[in-house]
């Protein structure tokens, strides 16, 4: 792990290569809704080169600042000098934390998220309160932000209960792998964590679900949090690399992103659909008919972070019965990008809103995407929009074609 200072000096040379062209403000979510040069992208490097100089004192206008990224990539996918916008952003925010501390960032993502019985019974908090109605009086009352409409009902018990540590291949074996269950997967949408390892089995794969993971450590490194956050990745990347598999499947962009770039060792790491149309190549014939018009919704960390737009568009394709609309501006970001919701609700709804639009310019029944954070986000705008469209994540669809 490389300290805070020996990560600085990585990223210098960086400052140096901004040759102010614009094009990451052509790309940028955020400045197309603000227009102002501070919220773009070459205004974070900029602000990140001054913070590291000490031209200017971290403090809660930077920070303020700084909150305003999505950490969507788009601007360093586009970036022609190469600069990792995303990386000095992080890394401003972790200068900003270390001198400013907040409390509340460190007790949610140093305290809580990082130990998972605590985020378990903080979890199960929140389900009692919903269930009792205390989450809804709250919302009304102005107690709890205006995001918390996003987390939807809560299901009535984590994916982590109901799977065990080792599932069998119940067609002849053709791998062993490691399944990582994500946070949100586990918590919002444990039906994607039956899909994902019933597919995996399905199609000849022994699969390792350890009890001992952790966080995957993006929210930790998103939030000012990053020493946190690369200790979780090097923490889960260890324990499957101790399980002997093959390689390390996520069914969550984020997730997958982040351990394929933390990881130094020689277990690969894959997003779940990409292995399955890549190293599993599923037979579609004779299988059950979907019936539905759908379209897709690139999640940034897939895309951007990992390049990966064609196999899950592949999958789509080729489930029998199924009606696909590609959407205008399937890349574009949706807005979510984990807390920046939280923190910037009224900027995160208007990048919304214009997904909302392509979606529904689609005339689609259903919109599949492989983020589920994105999928919070996109169900909250279809039912702000008063739409009726479901969302699902692409191996939901494939188990149902298969009958799983």
């Amino acid at each position: 792990m490389l300290s805070q200072l020996k990560q600085l000096e990585d990223v210098k040379d960086q400052f140096q290569k901004c040759v102010r062209c614009g094009l990451c403000r052509s790309v940028c979510p955020i400045f197309k809704e603000d227009r102002r040069e501070t919220t773009a992208p070459r205004g974070k490097v900029f602000l990140t080169q001054m913070l590291s100089s000490g031209e200017i004192e971290p403090g809660s206008k930077v920070s303020d600042k700084l909150s305003m990224c999505l950490l969507c990539e788009s601007c360093s996918s586009e970036c022609p000098s190469g600069i990792e916008v995303h990386k000095l952003v992080i890394l401003a925010r972790s200068m900003v934390s270390e001198k400013c501390p907040s409390l509340t960032n460190q007790l949610i993502f140093k305290k809580i998220w990082t130990k998972p019985q605590l985020l378990n019974r903080c979890v199960g908090l929140l389900r009692a309160g919903q269930s009792f109605g205390l989450l809804n009086i709250g919302y009304k009352m102005g107690f709890l932000p205006k995001s918390s409409g996003l987390l939807g009902q809560l299901p009535g018990r984590p994916a982590r209960y109901a799977l065990p540590e080792t599932f069998p291949a119940i067609t002849k074996q053709r791998a062993r792998v490691g399944y990582f269950l994500g946070c949100a997967t586990n918590y919002m949408f444990p039906e994607v964590a039956y899909s994902t390892v019933k597919v995996l089995s399905y199609l000849g794969c022994e699969v390792v679900i350890p009890k001992n993971t952790n966080c995957c450590g993006l929210p930790q490194m998103a939030n000012g949090e990053l020493a946190t956050g690369q200790q979780l990745a090097a923490h889960n990347l260890e324990i499957f690399s101790q399980a002997e598999v093959e390689a390390l499947i996520c069914d969550c962009a984020s997730c997958s992103a982040t351990l394929s770039h933390s990881r130094d060792g020689d277990l690969p790491v894959y997003d779940a659909v990409s292995y399955i149309m890549q190293q599993l190549q599923p037979d579609f014939e004779n299988r059950r008919k979907i019936n539905k018009a759908i379209t897709y919704h690139d999640p940034c960390h897939l895309a951007k972070a990992q390049k990966i737009t064609t196999q899950p568009r592949q999958l789509l394709q080729m489930l029998p019965g199924i009606e696909y609309r590609e959407m205008p501006g399937a890349g574009d970001c949706c807005g979510g990008a984990g807390t920046f919701v939280i923190k910037n609700f009224d900027m995160s709804m208007r990048i919304l809103d214009r997904k909302i639009a392509n979606i529904k310019d689609t005339g689609a029944e259903l919109v599949a995407t492989c983020c589920p954070t994105c999928t919070m986000q996109l169900s909250y705008g279809l039912s702000r929009h008063g739409l009726n469209v479901e969302v699902a994540h692409p191996l939901e669809l494939l188990a149902e074609s298969l009958g799983l």
